[in-house]
């Protein structure tokens, strides 16, 4: 499988793991967000529900109370003296007549005690002056009110079972005897309390069956003082919330269909909890978010890791095809020239005066093959950790004057000329290293300037001096140098600058890399100075101990 398919297979791959692990972040996420908000509005719900149950003990409170109080003392005087059920009326000149109850007493919750005479008159024990001109304003008050009423009480009983029977079936309300006249009202029936709304007003009314018509009984509601009543939990998280009446035979509004919005079943009344922000809202994101974020993480991870291990497994493939190229070019070029003089030499194509020239040249080759084969078996060795280090203890002269000597020797064969220095104080300073892996270092810096330095005037110098921590060897050259480019190829295993491949240098692209490998085994380490005066510099580092 070529390296493109298996780029576009992890890719795939990728996308789908990374495709579904997102579609399911957002599942979760919005998931979490409708729970948040199926919470709270389970929770703006029960604090409808709460409000609810105030409002009906409060009401069934009152009703029950309202029930129990006589019809007469809904009027500012009544006769008391008059039989129980002929008090409906105002008393007569001269008959003893006793003030109502409900002229000092009014609940903060009502607005105002109401009767309301069939005629459509409307009146009350202390009803304000200009409401009762604002209610007697509405000439079809009445008939709203007392149909609203009839339609949910009960039929009263008059006493004849066959006209009940018939005014259940037909529901009528049966026909007020006709009164003598001159004589007082006579009351026949007192139905319960109902509440019932009319024109965004909310009442409680019963009706009283008297001789003389219907009249209707009880109290006009203060909203505002209900809505200040509503329980100190609700007001305090639905601050906004509200008690408001609603028609029940008119289309639900658009407000009462606000989630939380609860419609009383016993009363014209809805609770509105207005704006729910107030209410808390457990945030099921922030913990979802800590662990989407971890799996993200570890699924990015995961994801970088494997490109990390492709690509080098692709570097891996291209060094090994780098070494094969490279280490068969090397191979071919000396063994080429032994198959040659070889075939010379054994058929005596190869004048006497000739053959040390010849022979040294396959030494010349021999040595070649010995140094590229050296470096590869030394280089796999690094990797595999498998060099077992000998430390010697040595001074400073001891170690680098000898290895000096062979690089000077190097050196001049190829037409280089060679400068040594190496600073006084620290010539029988002691140091405990390696002094062939030391020495195998500076071979390949020479060689690697015998490749690139030789020509005319080249010249190399090989300084050695200590600073607080190690002992620094620089090996200068004067050639063309390394340009800017090719700076970051120049340790890199089997990896040559174009310039050298164009120009046929012998080499694999190991020295550099195998001598650094061996710098930072050592506990040192090897760099490319950024120098201006030209040529390549390197510095070597070698720990003091």
């Amino acid at each position: 499988m070529n390296r493109r398919i298996r780029i576009i297979l992890l890719a795939i791959s990728l996308l789908l793991v990374i495709g579904t692990l997102g579609w399911l972040t957002r599942v979760l996420l919005v998931q979490a967000d409708e729970t948040g908000h199926s919470e709270q509005n389970i929770k703006v719900e029960a604090l409808a529900h709460e409000a609810k149950l105030e409002m009906d003990r409060l009401l069934t409170s009152f009703i029950t109370f309202e029930q129990a109080r006589g019809y007469f003392e809904y009027q500012p005087f009544y006769a008391y003296k008059r039989p129980y059920d002929q008090r409906m009326g105002m008393p007569e000149a001269g008959e003893a007549a006793r003030g109502s109850n409900l002229t000092s007493y009014l609940p903060d919750y009502v607005t105002a005690y109401l009767q309301i005479s069939p005629s459509g008159h409307v009146s009350g024990p202390a009803l304000d002056p200009r409401l009762a001109e604002r209610l007697n304003g509405q000439k079809d008050l009445y008939e709203r009110l007392n149909a609203k009423v009839s339609a949910l009480t009960s039929v009263p009983s008059s006493g004849n079972l066959w006209s009940d029977i018939r005014n259940e079936i037909l529901h009528e309300s049966p026909e007020p005897e006709p009164a003598e006249a001159g004589a007082p009202a006579q009351v026949e029936t007192v139905t319960s309390f109902v509440p019932v709304e009319d024109a965004g007003n909310f009442y409680i009314l019963r009706q009283v069956h008297t001789s003389r018509g219907v009249y209707l009984q009880g109290a006009l509601m203060n909203m505002d003082s209900l809505n200040r009543r509503l329980p100190a939990q609700v007001t305090e998280l639905l601050p906004h919330s509200r008690l408001s009446t609603f028609d029940p035979a008119a289309p639900v509004p658009e407000e009462a269909r606000q989630p939380g919005t609860l419609r009383f079943a016993n009363a014209p009344l809805v609770f509105q909890p207005g704006d729910t922000g107030a209410v808390p809202l457990q945030d099921h994101k922030k913990m979802l978010t800590w662990t989407l974020t971890l799996i993200w993480s570890m699924v990015l991870l995961g994801a970088a890791g494997v490109i990390w291990l492709m690509l080098g497994t692709f570097r891996l493939e291209q060094r090994r095809g780098d070494f094969v190229s490279a280490v068969t070019h090397e191979l071919r070029t000396p063994l080429t020239s032994f198959s040659l003089y070889t075939e010379m030499l054994e058929d005596g194509m190869v004048p006497e005066q000739k053959k040390p020239e010849y022979y040294a040249n396959m030494q010349r080759e021999c040595r070649r093959l010995e140094h590229l084969i050296d470096n590869v078996l030394a280089y796999s060795k690094l990797q595999r950790n498998a060099i077992r280090r000998t430390r010697d203890t040595l001074t400073c002269q001891e170690l680098f004057e000898p290895i000096a000597e062979k690089i000077e020797r190097r050196l001049r064969e190829a037409g280089i000329s060679f400068s040594f220095a190496l600073a006084q104080p620290i010539r029988i300073l002691p140091i405990h290293t390696d002094a062939v892996s030391v020495e195998q270092i500076m071979d390949n810096l020479a060689s690697n300037a015998i490749k690139y330095a030789k020509g005319e005037n080249a010249k190399v110098q090989l300084t050695v001096h200590a600073d607080r921590h190690n002992i620094v060897i620089r090996f200068r050259d004067n050639g063309p140098g390394i340009s800017p480019k090719n700076r970051k190829l120049v340790f890199k295993p089997f990896r040559r600058t174009r310039d050298a491949t164009n120009s046929r240098k012998p080499g694999v692209g190991l020295g550099l890399a195998l001598a650094k490998d061996t710098a930072r085994s050592l506990g040192g380490d090897l760099k490319l100075e950024f120098g201006t005066l030209g040529g390549a510099s390197f510095l070597l580092t070698i720990p003091k101990s």
